[in-house]
């Protein structure tokens, strides 16, 4: 800590005790930081993106029905350019199909979408799946 005296700055032998309590805080936690990616890097094993794909609600009216629905990369591996489609069927009528790009859904991490349909998802079988993805 300085200290003043006559006019001029000078450093005390001794120094506060908020500086130790400040640097053994900062010391823990950039040790935490770094066990972590430790930890990560030992965890991590390349494999193939695995996609789970979920309907979280319908809403719409006549014409224009919203398919909102959650996409989860369950795997270690980054994916880009995620394409998820979606097909409805319905009796005795000509199938309709949606799809949406995502441009990137992370390792481990989940994402949410909107597919648009003319007819309503309920009346039919909606079948949402992933059709393709890139390699970031």
């Amino acid at each position: 800590m300085t200290t003043s005296k006559n006019g001029k700055q000078t450093e005390s032998s001794n120094p506060h005790w908020i500086e130790w309590v400040t640097g053994i805080a900062c010391t823990l936690l950039v040790a935490a930081m770094l066990g972590w990616i430790a930890y990560d890097i030992y965890r991590y094993s390349p494999e193939e993106a695995r996609f789970e794909v979920a309907v979280s609600r319908v809403e719409g009216g006549p014409g224009q029905y919203r398919v909102k629905f959650d996409i989860r990369n369950l795997s270690m591996t980054t994916a880009a350019q995620v394409k998820v489609r979606g097909d409805l069927e319905r009796n005795n009528a000509a199938p309709e199909n949606a799809d949406v790009t995502f441009d990137y859904v992370a390792s481990e991490s989940s994402d949410s979408g909107t597919l648009f349909f003319r007819n309503d998802p309920r009346s039919g079988t909606l079948t949402l799946s992933v059709a393709g993805y890139t390699e970031p």
